[in-house]
């Protein structure tokens, strides 16, 4: 009996996600600009030709998976502002915010390292600025639920946040010990609960 299209659609995602696997795997490991398209092939244990059914190039692979990371980073921020107390808000956004990396650390090292990355050949940045919108989006949503947690709009508040979750975050990355996760956590809570407090 021949498959329907739903399974068809089915092992098409799962391949998809088998070689976007094995890309994360490798970026997370190599960078971008070291995981091939043999290795990514190597990797998942298919040939390149499948890849090639899946993807265009490698760039695509990448764009593949940062959308997924960004949709579903949209998607966390999106349901913690549905919370109705601004403190509550904010303390689900630190506790969300801080799971995810850890329990996402290969998308969060490839993250960081395509926006550091210096791109000889411009592909990244072209790539870049076409997603920059979602990233905008999810900085605005996170500066609200900053500034409604301290009742006051200050963009300096909402840079040491992001600099002290940054730090915590490529610390994390550095070393893989989770210990800076939670360290980062309660140093971001004590510090933002003194600023509300007046301390």
């Amino acid at each position: 009996m021949p498959r329907t299209f739903e399974q068809n659609e089915e092992i098409k995602s799962n391949v998809s996600r088998i070689i976007e696997k094995s890309a994360l795997d490798l970026f997370s490991k190599r960078g971008y600009e070291g995981a091939s398209i043999s290795a990514i092939a190597k990797n998942a244990s298919v040939s390149k030709s499948l890849i090639f059914r899946y993807f265009t190039n490698k760039e695509q692979i990448l764009e593949t998976i940062v959308n997924r990371e960004k949709e579903l980073l949209i998607k966390i921020i999106e349901s913690v502002e549905e919370t109705l107390a601004p403190a509550h808000r904010f303390l689900t956004w630190v506790d969300v915010l801080f799971q995810h990396f850890s329990s996402h650390a290969k998308e969060m090292k490839l993250l960081v390292s395509v926006f550091l990355h210096e791109d000889s050949s411009g592909e990244l940045q072209k790539y870049l600025s076409r997603t920059e919108s979602g990233f905008v989006y999810l900085n605005r949503k996170e500066e609200k639920i900053i500034e409604s947690y301290l009742g006051v709009k200050n963009s300096e508040d909402v840079f040491l946040f992001r600099y002290l979750v940054q730090g915590a975050l490529v610390e994390y990355l550095l070393d893989g010990e989770k210990e800076h996760l939670t360290r980062g956590k309660k140093m971001v809570l004590k510090i933002f609960k003194d600023k509300k407090e007046g301390l």
